[in-house]
């Protein structure tokens, strides 16, 4: 199973695009970097975010600290107090913008994220959009914040009890937030079978899982956490030269917590590693004639390799 996972890594790495444009970003107090990040990621698509965790601003003349990075930043103007800077360092030239204070602090973001936006397109050899696309563009994602997610990858169950199984994770769900996300799938596992004493015993399980969870850092890496539920339909058959005997469909809940890291692949792609551990909230043993064929796991741990689409 691991080098199943080590070859599906290093298959989806190979296949990645070229490193996108990283962008640094800080702010002066009392303005907010996060909010001004924020707002950079509703328009600035296809570059990775820097937050600069002192929120310094950075330097009017010299080049970026690390070469290719544009370094980026929200100052008070040096003469008009009032009045906001922008000044954008990509180490060929600094430019500067003025934005007034007075406008709405959430007006003055987004109109800085729109001026980097049209920098950055100035610097791209390709022609860049039309002004229509891009108000187009800024529209949908400031009336809709919400963007589809589609989950697919491979998966490690460790039950307690019983025996190892892998399993294909597909889900689909919604950025309910900038920073928090719901989903919603199943693990596809191929039946299990094996023998206890004299007995053959086969088994299916379904698990269809809810999560819900919190972005704790975006940027070209991420980190989550989520709470997880499960509902698992479950079968168990047993046979014997007197014995025939099925438990039927059962259902086997199961609750907890899930923490994941994600690596940026390409446009709205993530190559993410998910780690699970769930309590079982039924007892799921199954007997034969007083004998356990199926035995019942407390606690259920998933390992997780797989590919995320978070939308443009």
């Amino acid at each position: 199973m691991l080098t199943r996972l080590t070859l599906f890594a290093l298959c989806t790495l190979m296949a990645s695009p070229a490193r996108a444009v990283v962008l640094h970003v800080s702010a002066e107090a009392p303005l907010s970097v996060e909010r001004f990040a924020d707002a950079l990621r509703s328009y600035v698509d296809g570059a990775e975010l820097e937050v600069s965790p002192d929120g310094h601003a950075v330097r009017r003349d010299g080049s970026p600290t690390v070469p290719g990075v544009v370094d980026i930043s929200l100052q008070r103007h040096v003469v008009a107090d009032d009045d906001v800077e922008l000044v954008f360092l990509d180490g060929e030239e600094t430019i500067l913008n003025r934005l007034p204070g007075a406008m709405r602090i959430e007006d003055l973001y987004r109109a800085a994220a729109l001026k980097v936006h049209a920098l950055l397109q100035r610097r791209r050899p390709a022609l860049p959009p039309s002004a229509d696309a891009v108000t187009d563009r800024a529209k949908a994602n400031r009336d809709g914040p919400d963007r589809f997610i589609l989950d697919a990858g491979l998966a490690l169950l460790l039950p307690s009890a019983g025996p190892v199984r892998e399993g294909l994770r597909l889900g689909a769900g919604l950025r309910l937030a900038r920073r928090w996300h719901g989903l919603l799938g199943a693990y596809l596992e191929p039946p299990q079978s094996t023998r206890v004493g004299n007995i053959d015993v086969s088994a299916w399980e379904l698990p269809v899982w809810l999560q819900v969870g919190f972005d704790w850092h975006q940027s070209a890496w991420s980190g989550w956490v989520d709470l997880v539920g499960h509902a698992a339909l479950r079968r168990v058959s047993a046979q014997a030269p007197d014995i025939v005997s099925n438990s039927g469909v059962t259902l086997s809940p199961r609750a907890g917590g899930a923490t994941g890291l994600g690596i940026a692949i390409g446009r709205g792609l993530r190559l993410e590693f998910r780690a699970s551990l769930l309590a079982v909230l039924a007892d799921t043993r199954y007997r034969v004639d007083g004998q356990v064929v199926s035995p019942a796991a407390r606690v259920l741990g998933v390992l997780e390799l797989g590919v995320a689409y978070r939308g443009p």
